[in-house]
């Protein structure tokens, strides 16, 4: 009878082990499977992206833009001498003389400006030599020339360079007699 009672006590530790065992493994593969799923929403490894996420690229974008912005400043391309032109008026005849200088963005802009110097400096004094002196006399005329005179010069730079080359023009002296 005292063998029963021995192989009693030692059968359920055999039991206990091999339940134990069971447990650790089925808590194994539930903590390694709460993982894996967290990790897959969560964007944890192995389930991390393999490029940047959008805000990442996002970001990049715009401190390049804002870099290339910074790299193209604006660059002021005077003329070597002022227009002087006739107007033609009702009652006599006047004289215009304006300073003009163009602003482009970027070196090569500022490159096919200078290149074209002379061609845009024939737009504009064809443009300058049709204006009225009564029209010129006001602001909004001068306002209206500055406007016609960019037209023109980024329309015909466009034929020519295929880019309209300039983004403003600026009269920094204007006179009329």
């Amino acid at each position: 009878m005292a063998k029963n009672n021995a192989d009693d006590l030692e059968a359920p530790k055999k039991g206990g082990k091999l339940f134990l065992i069971i447990i650790g493994i089925v808590l194994l593969l539930v903590g390694s499977g709460g993982y894996l799923g967290a990790a897959y929403f969560m964007h944890l490894p192995p389930f991390e992206p393999s490029g940047p996420n959008p805000e990442e690229i996002a970001a990049r974008k715009a401190a390049a833009e804002k870099e290339q912005r910074l790299m193209q400043r604006d660059i002021y391309v005077p003329f070597s001498q002022p227009f002087t032109f006739s107007i033609k008026s009702d009652r006599r005849s006047h004289a215009g003389q304006v300073e003009i200088v163009l602003v482009v963005v970027g070196d090569a802009n500022d490159e096919l400006a200078r290149k074209h110097l002379t061609l845009i400096s024939s737009v504009i004094f064809d443009r300058l030599s049709t204006q009225s002196y009564e029209v010129l006399l006001k602001p909004s005329g001068r306002q209206r020339l500055k406007r016609e005179l960019l037209d023109a010069v980024r329309a015909r730079m466009t034929e020519v360079a295929k880019n309209p080359v300039v983004e403003q023009i600026l009269l920094t002296s204007f006179v009329l007699q």
